[in-house]
């Protein structure tokens, strides 16, 4: 897979015309539920269906990292990349959480999880899924960039699209400052202004 430095090189030859995100771990930063006594991911429907607006907010890395979202995906949007969501969690676990963050008209339909046929009739295989993705639009390995927290399912798609590892994951459980720089390094954006990037800082 391509480190970070190599997916922002590489940019500089091939801006991205569409990102694909995991949830869990990647957009997510799951928390601890004190009253359930489990972790916040998408594959526990019951779980996010019982979340409030504020666990939800919790679960995106809070306010700040929300608007810092905000910011990363409008301006990838505005420059043309097409934004999905590929998880193995449920997608009727994760649209209603997007949309309570305001975060779902970014991607629209295009969100799978294990509870999409497309997704469960290629065995779970994100990158069988992007691949066909990829075709339908016509776009090539370079225009394409997943970010997972996945090894296995980075490995399975390296072949199909430039891939990315979620390294800020032992930190804040999710993509922190180094991915939000590598995302706008390779759709061709400046990096983000000082206003833009003090909405979360990992340490």
């Amino acid at each position: 897979f391509l480190s970070m430095a190599a997916a922002g090189s590489e940019s500089q030859q091939t801006r991205i015309k569409a990102l694909v995100l995991d949830f869990d771990s990647t957009l997510s930063t799951p928390t601890w539920l004190s009253r359930a006594q489990q972790w916040a991911v998408a594959d526990n429907l019951p779980l996010f269906e019982s979340m409030d607006e504020a666990e939800i907010i919790a679960n995106l890395g809070g306010a700040a990292r929300l608007a810092t979202l905000h910011t990363l995906l409008g301006a990838l949007e505005a420059s043309g990349v097409v934004l999905h969501i590929v998880s193995i969690g449920r997608k009727a676990a994760i649209v209603p959480h997007l949309r309570a963050a305001r975060l779902l008209p970014y991607f629209g339909e295009r969100v799978w999880g294990q509870d999409c046929e497309e997704l469960r009739s290629l065995g779970f295989v994100k990158g069988r899924l992007i691949k066909r993705i990829m075709h339908a639009r016509g776009w090539a390995h370079a225009e394409v960039l997943f970010v997972d927290d996945s090894q296995e399912h980075l490995d399975a798609a390296a072949e199909v699209c430039r891939t990315m590892m979620v390294t800020s994951k032992a930190v804040v459980g999710g993509m922190g400052d180094a991915e939000f720089s590598a995302l706008r390094a390779a759709a061709g954006l400046p990096p983000a202004t000082a206003a833009e990037g003090a909405g979360f800082i990992s340490s």
